[in-house]
C-alpha cells in the first residue's frame, strides 16, 4: 500500500509540475518552446524517478539466511567450500 501512494504522489507532482509550467507559459512570447521545455523535463525526470523506484522494488540481493540455513547449506550440497577444502 505504501508503494502506491508513493508512486501516486510522486506522480500526482510531477504531472502538476508539468500543467503549472504548460499554464505560465500563456505569459511568454515562444509559448511552444516553454510548453516543450516543460513537459520534456517533467516526463524525463519522473521516468529517472520511476526507473530508480521500479529497480528498488526488485533488488537484485536475495532474502538473507540465517546462520543455520547457510550452515546447513554448506554441508549438505556436495560442492561447497567445506567438503573441498580445510576451514582456515
Amino acid at each position: 500500500m505504501r508503494t502506491l501512494i508513493s508512486f501516486l504522489v510522486f506522480t500526482i507532482f510531477w504531472l502538476l509540475f508539468i500543467l503549472i509550467g504548460w499554464m505560465a507559459a500563456k505569459r511568454f512570447k515562444e509559448k511552444g518552446l516553454i510548453r516543450c521545455c516543460f513537459l520534456l523535463t517533467g516526463v524525463c525526470c519522473w521516468l529517472i524517478w520511476v526507473i530508480t523506484f521500479l529497480m528498488q522494488l526488485n533488488p537484485l540481493t536475495g532474502p538473507r539466511a540465517s546462520q543455520k540455513v547457510i550452515y546447513a547449506m554448506m554441508t549438505y550440497w556436495e560442492n561447497s567450500f567445506i567438503h573441498h577444502e580445510n576451514d582456515p
